[in-house]
């Protein structure tokens, strides 16, 4: 079988054109040589092509140092993905050197951490000189003064009251919302407010937005969507290329408000461009941006004082001026209409002031009045007083003025006769009870009133001539309990009677026994007998002056 079979290069060939057979084993392994030459050497060439390309690229650990630096600074140039990538590395580092080496760790930061300590204890402080200056402005002013006085009575803390009157207004919330997810980046609040979730609101804003661009498209053009309205709060919105910032106010914020919310969403795009742009959820970037919402959360008072400003207290001056001349002159008014009062008593007839003083609320006047005399009250009203401030303690006595002479002695000479009538009617009086009762029934409550009526015609008849009225009440009881029994009841009835009278008629002296049913009042009838002692009889006793009681006898 023939057949035609390639020939190497270089290989011998016999006269009829056909190779001649190795001769040994080294031509056998050079001929391989030149066969993995011919197969195999354009990739080779390019494999040691790109090996010294390579070895020419290894930098050495002294060229790496040298280009490292220049490096990174170049990278953090361009966008923030270096420092994101080394921020896990760099936590990791710092952590594990605090917790090996804390000592050298506090070593480093300490010219950083003292001055940072300094100052925020100098805000603080600063913070509470300018409250507590406020609060004593708020203390002595007369606003001030009106709040105090307000929550004590409503028992409301004195600052609530304060910003209750004095709130211009207050910034509660503030949102930064990415424009085109309408995700949250990032939030500030005031430490002392409970907010709602904020994911919550900035898809509400998101929802609004919309709502609006949809609605009404060349507004949305020109701006779109700038503030609405909640109740007593205002939500501000400052919208920007890539974000927006949302501001809720209570109150009416002033315009220089406005600037700072227009100069926070330009700082936020100028430092944030490139987060804003690759933002694809992670909201951890925008953390540096805290600083900028917190600065937006104030509270604006109406009593602020601008620093630096003096605080003007000519009106407080004048005002205390005013008020100690008020003061001043309706002390003068009051003490000369005391003074007119009290004289116009002393000169009226029948009457003898021995005691006045003067009180800033209630003042007391006693003394001497003639039963004739005019009532004090007319006099103190005519004489400009006020008779439902002043207390006043008469004594009855006889004036020596002639109208009051001349009255007395014409009554002298009709009187008597009526009076003994009276006395007569009163002795003959009895009240009455029920058996084991210390209540009067109508008959008795009608006799008691009849007795009162004959009491005060007496006692005005007597008190006329100068003389005094005494009644002595007694007390009985029926034979039929025991004699405890019997000493009670009396002592109940006589004290009824004695209370009524005694409320019912002024200026006469009474007195009273229970006798119980040891001294009974005699009849024949036995049921006449008990019932006239189960009551209460009166003795009538006249003090007269001299002449009158002559006069009578």
């Amino acid at each position: 079988m023939t057949g035609t079979h390639p020939v190497p290069d270089g290989a011998p060939l016999h006269d009829d054109g056909m190779p001649n057979a190795p001769s040994s084993t080294d031509d056998r392994v050079a001929e391989m040589s030149r066969l993995r030459a011919l197969l195999l050497g354009p990739e080779r060439s390019r494999l040691d092509e790109h090996e010294a390309r390579f070895e020419a690229q290894v930098l050495t650990p002294e060229q790496l140092a040298e280009q490292l630096p220049e490096a990174i600074a170049m990278r953090a140039r361009q966008d923030t993905q270096l420092g994101i990538a080394l921020a896990p590395t760099v936590e990791r580092a710092i952590s594990e050197s605090v917790r090996r080496r804390p000592g050298e760790f506090a070593d480093a930061i300490f010219p950083v951490l003292g001055p940072a300590i300094r100052k925020a204890i100098a805000e603080t402080m600063a913070d509470l000189v300018a409250s507590i200056n406020r609060a004593m402005e708020h203390s002595f002013s007369p606003r001030g003064i009106r709040w105090r006085v307000e929550a004590i009575r409503s028992g409301v803390p004195f600052a609530q009251v304060v910003l209750r009157h004095a709130l211009v207004y207050r910034v509660e919330q503030v949102f930064l919302v990415h424009k085109e997810t309408g995700l949250l980046l990032a939030k500030a609040a005031p430490s002392d407010l409970a907010v709602p979730d904020a994911d919550l609101v900035s898809g509400m804003l998101t929802a609004i937005r919309d709502f609006v661009g949809d609605s009404f498209t060349e507004d949305a053009a020109a701006g779109g969507l700038r503030a609405f309205r909640v109740g007593e709060l205002t939500v501000m919105v400052e919208p920007g290329p890539h974000a927006m910032l949302a501001a809720v106010v209570r109150g009416e914020p002033a315009p220089e408000f406005h600037e700072r919310v227009q100069a926070t969403i330009e700082g936020v795009h100028a430092q944030f461009a490139s987060a804003l742009v690759d933002f694809d959820g992670d909201d951890t970037a925008f953390a540096p941006a805290q600083p900028l919402l917190d600065d937006l959360i104030v509270t604006v008072l109406d009593t602020d004082t601008p620093a630096g400003k003096a605080v003007d207290w000519r009106p407080v001056v004048v005002t205390l001026v005013l008020l100690v001349a008020l003061l001043g002159a309706l002390a003068v008014r009051a003490s000369t209409r005391w003074d007119r009062v009290i004289g116009t008593l002393e000169a009226a007839p029948g009457f003898t002031v021995v005691r006045a003083e003067r009180g800033w609320w209630q003042s007391e006047i006693r003394g001497l009045r003639d039963p004739d005399a005019e009532p004090a009250n007319a006099i103190i009203a005519a004489a400009g007083g006020d008779t439902s401030r002043i207390v006043q303690r008469w004594e009855p006595y006889q004036s020596l003025a002639p109208a009051f002479v001349l009255a007395r002695a014409a009554r002298a000479v009709s009187g008597p006769a009526d009076i003994e009538q009276l006395v007569r009617e009163v002795r003959a009086s009895r009240v009455l009870f029920e058996i084991g009762s210390a209540v009067p029934g109508a008959p008795g409550s009608a006799q008691i009133d009849a007795i009162a009526a004959r009491l005060a015609a007496l006692h005005a008849r007597v008190s006329a001539l100068g003389g005094e009225v005494e009644v002595a009440l007694t007390g009985r009881a029926d034979g039929t309990g025991t004699d405890a029994t019997n000493a009670m009841l009396s002592q109940q009835r006589v004290d009824v009677v004695r209370a009524t009278l005694d409320s019912a008629v002024s200026g006469v002296r009474f007195s009273a026994r229970a006798l119980g049913a040891s001294a009974p009042v005699d009849d024949p009838d036995p049921a006449t007998r008990a019932r006239v002692n189960r009551s209460v009889s009166f003795d009538v006793r006249l003090l007269l002056p001299p002449p009158i009681r002559t006069l009578r006898e």
